[in-house]
């Protein structure tokens, strides 16, 4: 029974920060991949609210990954 109230806590925890850590992950990457490619002239005001929302979508789809199998 406990462990059973362990896994739910932890799906519950799960599920309140993913929609937050995806985002940041986004952003992020978006960060590496324009410091790394310096030469691409690659404009960070556009790459990372891109990969803001390319975190906010995949962080959706897994949401609803996880409704679904609940």
């Amino acid at each position: 029974m406990e462990q059973n109230n362990r896994g739910q806590a932890f799906w519950a925890s799960v599920e309140s920060a993913l929609p937050y850590v995806l985002p940041a992950i986004g952003g992020g990457a978006a960060v590496i991949y324009i410091n790394t490619h310096k030469m691409d002239q690659l404009n960070p005001m556009i790459w990372i609210p891109v990969g803001i929302f390319l975190g906010w979508a995949a962080s959706r789809g897994v949401m609803k990954l996880l409704d679904l199998w609940r």
